[in-house]
């Protein structure tokens, strides 16, 4: 049987993962995006060993560590430094890592062919007839594949012509983030941390050597407006009195270059796909960002993609088996990730000091063999 043709809306990772994934496969796919160039929004992120395992089967692992800082152990901090936890992060095939968004996508770009990438085309309408779904873009392109899969984001024009439209849902913070350069002896070799506070949070992700991806979260209401002296400012002014380097981190970005954007996600959906059409990536589970998990399950949702097509001749069976696949561990890394925000997010000064105290007494090893669940994950 002939492999089938594949098109794909959106270019973000998961979008450009997946035709990586197909290309390999020896399956056609063409990746449609609607801005006129491909750049990913974000500062850092964290690959996990469940996304660094998908990374060596695409055979793109070299390629990601020559670009990433290492991370052996993530520390649970309080505001005056102390540690609460230490997190190993070892004992895995493959190492956790941080790095730029941007480079991944560079990775991944340089594994497929330049004419798989079709730019400046906005999804306008999604119809499927008999063996062939017909996309029409705002450019007045218009497509035929044997199948499309939606990978254009949590507020995905794809899920909305299956579905309807369904609103994210914010949960109560906002994320700023950043990348600073620090030469200070205050961050040990390998050491990732999340620093909590009453109603906010701080995290340094080693990207590379002198150079840090740092984010924070606070509580304040959707439409919180920036402040008339700035992000960095306003940030300054969150963090003051916090440990080493978080001031330093601050003080190191650019105020134009600090990113910031709200913690939202949808509740899972029952059903991901219809007939010849699925989602993939935060077009099918967006979650918050409280476990770092929110790449490495596109990656993840990438290679099971190009699995099952690989497997199954009919488009309509390998995308009902993919999402079968997929549906039960995505749910519950949405669902982990909401609680470990909520929980981190705690305004309650009772709370937060139980929330200390707990987080002080619990041995280590209890969250390192929750976590080898998530991370131990293979295709």
């Amino acid at each position: 049987m002939p492999k089938a043709n594949i098109g794909i809306v959106g270019g973000g990772i998961g979008g450009i993962a997946a035709a990586v994934a197909l290309h390999q496969a020896g399956i056609d796919a063409t990746v449609y995006e609607r801005a006129p160039q491909l750049r990913e929004v974000g500062a850092g992120m964290m690959l996990w060993p469940n996304a660094t395992r998908v990374l060596r089967s695409f055979g793109l692992l070299e390629d990601v560590l020559a670009r990433s800082g290492s991370s052996t152990h993530f520390l649970v901090r309080a505001s005056s430094g102390t540690v609460l936890m230490n997190i190993a992060l070892g004992e895995f095939d493959v190492p956790a890592i941080c790095m730029r968004r941007s480079d991944l996508l560079t990775v991944l770009l340089a594994a497929l062919p330049p004419e798989r990438i079709r730019l400046g085309h906005k999804l306008n309408k999604l119809q499927q007839s008999g063996d062939k779904v017909r996309i029409s873009f705002a450019s007045g392109l218009v497509a035929e594949h044997d199948a499309v899969i939606g990978a254009d984001g949590i507020r995905s024009r794809v899920r909305s012509e299956l579905f309807g439209h369904s609103e994210p849902i914010y949960r109560g913070y906002t994320v700023w983030r950043g990348v600073a350069r620090y030469d200070g002896g205050a961050i040990l070799p390998g050491a990732n941390s999340e620093t909590w506070g009453v109603g906010k949070r701080f995290g340094i992700l080693n990207t590379g050597p002198g150079k840090f991806t740092w984010y924070a979260a606070v509580n304040v209401p959707p439409d919180h407006l920036d402040a008339p002296g700035g992000r960095k400012r306003e940030l300054q002014e969150a963090f003051i009195g916090w440990h080493e380097p978080v001031a330093d981190l601050i003080a190191a970005t650019n105020d134009d270059e600090i990113m910031k954007n709200g913690a939202y996600d949808l509740v899972p959906l029952r059903r991901w796909g219809e007939g010849r059409v699925t989602l993939l990536g935060d077009a099918a589970h967006p979650c918050t960002p409280n476990l770092g998990q929110g790449g490495c399950m596109a990656l993840e949702d990438a290679a099971v993609l190009a699995k099952c097509f690989d497997q199954e001749a009919a488009p309509e069976v390998a995308l009902r088996r993919y999402e079968t696949l997929r549906r039960q561990r995505t749910r519950h890394i949405q669902q982990r990730s909401r609680l470990m925000g909520e929980i981190a997010q705690w305004e309650n000064r009772i709370f937060v000091a139980g929330r200390r105290v707990v987080t002080g007494l619990l041995p280590a090893r209890l969250f390192e063999h929750n976590l080898r669940r998530v991370y131990s994950y293979k295709i």
